[in-house]
């Protein structure tokens, strides 16, 4: 997803009730950290460490702890879902519960995301993981060394790293003017 795409997609939320709240936190998460779905679902709140705007994420795909650290503005916008969500479900022990007390299904936060790019008007062959695709693409862009992205992104091998560079032509494009024009 372009900046436009991005910037679009997060406007297009009304925020006007708990479940949109919900999905806008979660995505935004996902989207300024790096983080699956699935492993946003599965944070507990005892991971959050506040003190130095980090995460513990115990379930990963490789299944390693990671330590994930999102953009500081989310994590101040995080403190705002913290106060909404306590209203919401005082005892949760997740960041981000199902709406009946239970963690929310991947399934779900994809549904709702397709209905999100409808509403903002974007193409629907983005998925949510789209969003951690543009964080390690964006980050490319801007001149991050992949192996950092590498370890944001948890990847033991950096050829996994390297399939979310493959459209930064920004990049490429900048390398390729450099090139004593005869």
């Amino acid at each position: 997803m372009t900046w436009d795409e991005i910037e679009q997609f997060f406007n297009s939320f009304k925020l006007n009730s708990y479940h949109e709240m919900f999905y806008y936190y979660l995505f935004k998460l996902c989207m300024y950290s790096g983080l699956r779905i699935s492993e946003a679902l599965s944070i507990k709140l005892e991971d959050v460490k506040w003190e130095n705007n980090s995460i513990l994420i115990k379930k990963t795909k490789n299944g390693t702890e990671h330590l994930a650290i999102p953009h500081p503005k989310v994590m101040l916008e995080l403190h705002k879902w913290l106060k909404i969500l306590k209203k919401q479900y005082p005892n949760t022990p997740y960041l981000f519960p199902h709406f009946y007390s239970i963690k929310s299904s991947i399934g779900a936060a994809e549904r709702y995301f397709k209905r999100q790019l409808i509403r903002s008007n974007l193409p629907e062959h983005y998925y949510p993981h789209s969003l951690r695709h543009s964080f390690a693409t964006h980050l490319y862009d801007l001149g991050v060394p992949l192996e950092k992205i590498q370890i944001m992104l948890n990847h033991t091998d950096i050829s996994s790293t390297m399939i979310y560079t493959y459209c930064a032509t920004k990049t490429l494009s900048k390398e390729v003017s450099k090139l004593k024009m005869v």
